[in-house]
Protein backbone atom coordinates (compact mmCIF):
# COMPACT_ATOMS: atom_id res chain seq x y z
CA UNK A 1 0.00 0.00 0.00
CA UNK A 2 1.80 3.34 -1.20
CA UNK A 3 1.41 6.23 1.59
CA UNK A 4 -1.36 8.89 1.65
CA UNK A 5 2.15 11.61 1.24
CA UNK A 6 3.55 9.96 -1.08
CA UNK A 7 0.42 10.06 -3.19
CA UNK A 8 0.30 14.22 -2.58
CA UNK A 9 3.91 14.40 -3.37
CA UNK A 10 4.02 12.52 -7.09
CA UNK A 11 0.92 14.37 -7.82
CA UNK A 12 2.22 18.00 -6.86
CA UNK A 13 5.43 16.60 -9.12
CA UNK A 14 2.95 16.06 -12.12
CA UNK A 15 1.48 19.09 -11.48
CA UNK A 16 4.69 21.23 -11.43
CA UNK A 17 5.80 18.90 -14.61
CA UNK A 18 3.39 20.05 -16.41
CA UNK A 19 3.51 23.97 -15.93
CA UNK A 20 5.52 25.39 -18.54
CA UNK A 21 8.30 26.98 -18.00
CA UNK A 22 12.00 27.69 -19.39
CA UNK A 23 15.35 27.85 -17.87
CA UNK A 24 16.68 31.08 -20.16
CA UNK A 25 18.27 33.96 -19.19
CA UNK A 26 16.64 37.04 -19.97
CA UNK A 27 17.81 40.89 -18.73
CA UNK A 28 15.42 42.57 -16.65
CA UNK A 29 15.34 45.55 -14.23
CA UNK A 30 12.86 45.34 -11.04
CA UNK A 31 11.67 48.43 -8.76
CA UNK A 32 13.22 47.72 -5.35
CA UNK A 33 13.04 49.74 -2.03
CA UNK A 34 16.24 51.76 -2.85
CA UNK A 35 15.42 52.64 -6.82
CA UNK A 36 15.77 50.71 -10.29
CA UNK A 37 17.62 47.47 -9.92
CA UNK A 38 19.40 45.45 -12.90
CA UNK A 39 19.18 41.54 -12.52
CA UNK A 40 18.45 38.57 -15.10
CA UNK A 41 15.84 36.02 -15.11
CA UNK A 42 17.16 32.47 -15.05
CA UNK A 43 13.40 30.63 -14.89
CA UNK A 44 10.12 31.96 -17.01
CA UNK A 45 6.78 30.82 -17.55
CA UNK A 46 2.96 33.35 -17.99
CA UNK A 47 2.64 33.26 -14.88
CA UNK A 48 5.60 34.26 -13.03
CA UNK A 49 10.20 34.00 -12.92
CA UNK A 50 13.12 33.27 -10.69
CA UNK A 51 15.00 36.82 -10.65
CA UNK A 52 18.91 36.49 -9.80
CA UNK A 53 20.00 39.12 -7.87
CA UNK A 54 22.93 38.52 -5.65
CA UNK A 55 22.95 42.37 -4.07
CA UNK A 56 19.10 43.06 -3.47
CA UNK A 57 16.96 40.74 -2.36
CA UNK A 58 12.97 41.13 -1.76
CA UNK A 59 11.27 39.93 1.07
CA UNK A 60 8.48 36.78 0.88
CA UNK A 61 5.31 38.91 0.30
CA UNK A 62 6.84 41.72 -1.02
CA UNK A 63 5.32 43.29 -3.96
CA UNK A 64 7.24 44.24 -6.77
CA UNK A 65 5.51 47.26 -8.81
CA UNK A 66 7.69 47.06 -11.53
CA UNK A 67 9.80 43.87 -13.62
CA UNK A 68 10.53 44.50 -16.97
CA UNK A 69 11.69 41.60 -18.69
CA UNK A 70 13.73 42.04 -21.83
CA UNK A 71 12.76 39.30 -24.10
CA UNK A 72 13.38 38.65 -27.73
CA UNK A 73 10.96 40.76 -29.53
CA UNK A 74 10.72 43.29 -26.95
CA UNK A 75 10.52 44.52 -23.14
CA UNK A 76 7.55 43.64 -21.36
CA UNK A 77 6.70 45.52 -17.82
CA UNK A 78 5.04 43.13 -15.00
CA UNK A 79 4.42 43.26 -11.35
CA UNK A 80 3.96 40.70 -9.23
CA UNK A 81 5.00 39.29 -5.59
CA UNK A 82 7.75 37.60 -4.18
CA UNK A 83 6.41 34.12 -3.24
CA UNK A 84 9.87 32.74 -2.23
CA UNK A 85 13.06 34.69 -1.19
CA UNK A 86 16.87 33.29 -0.50
CA UNK A 87 19.52 36.23 0.32
CA UNK A 88 22.08 36.55 -2.04
CA UNK A 89 20.64 34.48 -4.57
CA UNK A 90 17.36 35.88 -5.66
CA UNK A 91 13.50 35.55 -5.89
CA UNK A 92 10.75 34.11 -7.03
CA UNK A 93 7.78 36.27 -8.33
CA UNK A 94 3.85 35.37 -9.29
CA UNK A 95 2.68 37.96 -11.58
CA UNK A 96 -0.17 39.72 -10.95
CA UNK A 97 -2.58 41.46 -12.96
CA UNK A 98 -0.96 40.51 -16.38
CA UNK A 99 -3.04 42.45 -19.48
CA UNK A 100 -3.69 39.99 -22.62
CA UNK A 101 -0.35 41.00 -24.61
CA UNK A 102 2.04 40.45 -22.08
CA UNK A 103 0.26 36.97 -21.08
CA UNK A 104 0.56 36.27 -24.92
CA UNK A 105 4.19 37.32 -25.41
CA UNK A 106 5.47 35.24 -22.29
CA UNK A 107 3.13 32.49 -23.63
CA UNK A 108 4.92 32.46 -26.85
CA UNK A 109 8.56 32.54 -25.69
CA UNK A 110 8.04 29.96 -23.98
CA UNK A 111 5.98 27.90 -26.19
CA UNK A 112 8.85 28.72 -28.63
CA UNK A 113 11.73 27.67 -26.58
CA UNK A 114 10.25 24.49 -25.23
CA UNK A 115 9.28 23.52 -29.00
CA UNK A 116 12.94 24.17 -30.33
CA UNK A 117 14.23 22.27 -27.13
CA UNK A 118 11.95 19.28 -27.56
CA UNK A 119 13.24 19.03 -31.41
CA UNK A 120 16.83 18.55 -29.87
Amino acid sequence: MVPHWFKAVRLEWEHRRRRQRIDRYFSCTWQSPFGLARARVSSLSPTGCYVEDRFLAAKRDEEIPELTIELPDGPVILRGFVIDAMPGVGFAVRFTRVDEEARACLSAVVHQHLAVTSAD
